[in-house]
């Protein structure tokens, strides 16, 4: 009598290896964009909350302080290149700092200019950074890519440029009370992402080839955070830089 061998429907080793290998590729393609996408969401959501606290605050300090059109900036005297970093400071300690909730600022030159650093509890930092009629505020969602020595870069030839900006740092500006051609999208308005010497509010101005154009070949990068806002506050598909 001939015993019936019962054959074995689990995999042999190399069907195994084959399978983990091919799910190692699959992880490989897939979780670089997982993680990219979840910082996108994490970029999107703090750009939109900053928003709302600064215009939030706007609003509030107004009731107190009168028209935004009104307030004091900063005191550059008669040497327009030199301001008195008192006057800087109580800008921000009368008309915004009461008015939001921070853990501590910090206060720090760059590029010849005034700065505060706010900083708050989640993480996130925002760099005031003083002008004689407005600010312009640089937000750091992760405020651990915050470093003062690299937040205005000179390139060998002496150009300016803001390398990270649209990447690890986000501009924004206040400028209610200057009413020129530059200043159009910023007159009378409060908190919003930068839009200085902007023609029209258009993906094509915004991409195009002014140094403050959001391409990888532009200084200043500066229009960014207008071009997230444009989107409805979500990194565009082909948003030419990976957000950290």
């Amino acid at each position: 009598m001939k015993l019936k061998v019962k054959k074995s429907s689990g995999f042999t080793l190399a069907e195994v290896l084959i399978t983990l290998g091919l799910i190692g590729v699959v992880a490989a393609i897939t979780l670089p964009a997982l993680i990219q996408n979840n910082k996108n969401k994490e970029v999107e959501a703090r750009l939109k909350k900053i928003y709302s606290i600064m215009n939030q605050a706007i609003l509030m300090s107004e009731k107190d302080n009168g028209p935004k059109e009104y307030w004091s900036f900063c005191d550059f005297g008669e040497d327009t290149n030199t301001e008195n970093t008192s006057s800087c400071r109580q800008h921000f300690d009368k008309y915004i700092l009461p008015y939001i909730k921070y853990t501590k600022t910090e206060e720090f030159t760059a590029a010849g200019r005034y700065n505060l650093a706010i900083y708050f509890s989640d993480g996130s930092v925002l760099i005031g950074k003083m002008h004689p009629s407005l600010v312009d505020y640089y937000f750091y969602p992760n405020g651990k890519n915050f470093k003062k020595d690299e937040f205005m870069t000179v390139s060998d030839d002496g150009t300016e440029t803001r390398k990270m900006c649209g990447t690890t740092f986000f501009a924004f500006e206040f400028s209610p009370i200057l009413n020129d051609k530059n200043s159009k999208f910023h007159y009378r308005k409060g908190f919003e992402p930068y839009k200085r010497a902007l023609n029209e509010l258009t993906v094509e101005e915004l991409t195009g080839s002014n140094v403050n154009a959001c391409t990888k070949n532009a200084n200043y990068k500066v229009w960014c955070t207008a071009l997230i806002q444009l989107n409805g506050w979500k990194i565009p598909n082909d948003y030419p830089f990976k957000v950290k």
